[in-house]
């Protein structure tokens, strides 16, 4: 049974890979201020621009330099979601991290929604049960998904989507993925170590930007290949 978040959250850190994203990541970023004023008391928001081409890290110089809650962290070239992702995760300070990417596929609000499963597990998956995806990426997710059930034995539908979890997990789980497949590892090697996780479904809007490039075959090579040769190291 899922309980309500009555009081504050506690201390959080909101992580954001950026990726040509400078039609949304403005708003993202002013929205997920405005909420998280309401809901923390003490926060930070951490930007990850990922070699963007278009106007992306300009917009983001300028919010960290007006906003001492926003922290910039900027690569020169594009390292790619799963190499991002990861160093967002671990440069987090505070007791909760919660991830957003910056082409504002799900709302700030969405953070509310999966506060709730905090009382009780450790790691809450956002659910996409009604993806905005094309169907190409949708049935590339469903294999996915399918496969980590046959070689991990994991349970979850939407390892990809986005993730409110309690920093500790980091004291027992060490991270060796630099592909997107780090999304999977934090969570079969999360629930090895003994923390709980749930899903709670969300919703998912439609794609403003061009953002990431998960759909390239390289990207999927990459991540398929780390599913099926990580298995030793669990």
């Amino acid at each position: 049974m899922i309980k309500s978040t009555a009081s504050k959250l506690a201390p959080l850190t909101l992580v954001i890979p950026a990726y040509n994203d400078e039609t949304t990541i403005k708003r993202l970023v002013d929205d997920a201020d405005v909420l998280l004023k309401q809901v923390c008391d003490d926060y930070e928001i951490v930007v990850c621009n990922d070699g963007s081409k278009d106007g992306t890290l300009s917009i983001l110089q300028a919010l960290s330099q007006n906003n001492p809650r926003v922290r910039l962290i900027n690569h020169e070239v594009n390292r790619g979601f799963g190499f991002t992702i990861r160093e967002l995760y671990l440069c987090g300070q505070k007791e909760l991290v919660f991830s957003l990417p910056g082409d504002y596929q799900y709302a700030p609000k969405e953070l509310l929604t999966m506060a709730e499963g905090l009382d009780d597990y450790d790691l809450i998956i956002g659910w996409r049960v009604n993806r905005n995806d094309p169907p190409k990426r949708k049935l590339q997710s469903h294999v996915y998904n399918a496969m980590l059930r046959l070689f991990y034995g994991h349970k979850q539908k939407d390892v990809n989507s986005i993730k409110l979890f309690k920093r500790r997990i980091f004291d027992k789980v060490q991270l060796q993925s630099y592909t997107p497949f780090v999304d999977a590892e934090l969570c079969i090697r999360a629930e090895r170590a003994g923390f709980k996780i749930i899903e709670i479904p969300i919703e998912h809007l439609p794609r403003l930007s061009q953002g990431a490039s998960g759909g390239k075959f390289s990207v999927i090579w990459e991540t398929f290949s780390d599913l099926i040769k990580m298995r030793t190291t669990f």
